[in-house]
């Protein structure tokens, strides 16, 4: 009985942590076993959670490309990102299977504020890598091993092994995966030539996903993570089609009627596709069925209403009209009945409706363009960017705990991440050009 009771007392501290260190979004209870860690850590609300991370340890192949180095930074800048962790500086390698030689180098960084440790083990093997992560509990005395797994690749994708493994230790320490896995899409060129790329969510591997010499914009990932919903004025008009990035499937096309074609959003099941068509004269919002292409149709008003976004249970729609006079925030149930105005005053676009379900995220223009959430009840409206520039089109990380956005203050459009209270604003792109329209996809399977 003494056991359970302190059991239970030691969960409650843990989710009392996590409600200062994940701000605003719903925290799972925790399953995995490195939550003493986390307790230890963050009983005070606000500390970081230390880990070390050593340079990977070979043991099968050769690392002619210094593949055990490269793993071990990526991770830990995976694990910086969360905001979460630190990384304690780690040099050199520790060798495998020594249990010494283990416990000396944990021990070693214990006493230089280490609170876990990560033992990566590399193993080459012609076009294949396998990694296994060893995460351990410095904060014991016996510097338990809180959990091991092996993720295999190809090793021209040596990097995606860094990101799985962060995502598995933020898995250990708060019940949730990590969001490394994982792509972003976006349009990138000059006003009348934009191409959609693709790169990791850190922006490292960016390559084009369509060549066709148009204009290309707003890319949006289907809740597989498979293929990605987009415009296109490559047949003169703007349509709707779906391309599959990792896959050689021939692009279908989703809407190509008379007039507008825009604004896809997946339905959380994928499928259905909400989008913005103007074929009967007015932009309205319709729902596409992909099986079967039929069409339903929600809207039926004089004013535009264009931008839906659908709620995580799939059950609500938001969108953008100016029914009421300027453009504002609306909410409907998904059959189209039900409408309510969330936002009053101001000119507002661009929604985003958080994977929690919490929030809403939307662009609002008071003279500069900058980034909202507002409650998905219309509550608590928030201002989450100030310049410099336009700060525009918010994509949410499948965790809903950040979000990534276009931003001119740099002098060209680049991508930018930020937490989903504003803070932690960073470029994700850097390279020359104009880059817009994120969309952040969910977890790779």
């Amino acid at each position: 009985m003494r056991r359970s009771r302190r059991h239970a007392v030691r969960l409650a501290l843990l989710l009392t942590a996590l409600l200062w260190v994940l701000p605003w979004s719903e925290r799972p209870a925790p399953s995995a076993q490195g939550v003493d860690v986390f307790l230890n850590v963050t009983g005070g609300g606000t500390k970081k959670l230390n880990i070390a991370i050593p340079e990977f340890t070979v043991v099968a192949g050769t690392d002619a490309a210094g593949l055990a180095k490269t793993l071990a930074q990526v991770t830990g800048a995976d694990l910086a990102f969360t905001t979460l962790f630190t990384v304690v500086a780690a040099e050199g390698r520790i060798p495998a299977n020594d249990p010494e030689a283990l416990r000396k180098s944990w021990t070693e960084f214990a006493a230089a504020g280490a609170h876990a440790g990560l033992h990566g083990l590399l193993a080459l093997r012609g076009n294949r890598a396998d990694a296994e992560m060893r995460l351990y509990d410095l904060t014991s005395p016996e510097h338990r091993l809180i959990a091991s797994k092996t993720f295999s690749v190809g090793t021209a994708s040596a990097r995606r092994l860094a990101h799985k493994i962060a995502d598995e230790v933020v898995l250990q320490f708060t019940g949730e995966p990590g969001v490394a896995d994982t792509k972003i899409a976006y349009a990138t060129g000059p006003p009348g030539a934009k191409e959609l790329w693709m790169s990791d969510y850190d922006g490292f591997g960016a390559a084009p996903i369509t060549r066709n010499g148009s204009i290309n914009i707003t890319p949006v990932w289907d809740p597989s993570a498979r293929s990605l919903a987009y415009t296109s004025y490559k047949n003169g008009y703007p349509d709707l089609f779906r391309l599959f990035p990792f896959e050689r499937r021939p692009e279908q096309t989703l809407a190509a009627f008379s007039g507008i074609n825009s604004s896809p959003s997946w339905s959380p099941n994928g499928q259905h596709l909400a989008l913005t068509l103007s074929k009967d004269g007015n932009p309205e919002i319709y729902v596409l069925t992909i099986a079967t292409g039929v069409l339903r149709r929600l809207t039926r008003h004089a004013g535009i209403d264009t931008e839906p976004t659908w709620s995580p249970t799939g059950r609500e729609i938001a969108f953008i009209s100016n029914r009421t006079g300027a453009a504002h925030l609306f909410v409907m149930d998904a059959e189209g009945a039900n409408v309510r105005q969330r936002t009053f005053g101001g000119h507002q676009t661009q929604p985003r409706w958080s994977p929690k379900g919490d929030l809403i995220a939307y662009t609002a223009r008071a003279g500069t363009f900058d980034i909202w959430v507002i409650g998905s009840d219309g509550s608590n409206a928030r201002r989450l960017t100030a310049g410099p520039g336009d700060n525009q089109g918010a994509g949410w990380a499948p965790n809903g705990r950040h979000l990534m956005f276009q931003s001119n203050r740099l002098g060209t459009w680049q991508i930018f991440s930020m937490l989903v209270d504003g803070s932690a604003q960073a470029p994700v792109t850097r390279a020359p050009g104009d880059h817009t329209s994120p969309s952040w996809s969910p977890r790779l399977p």
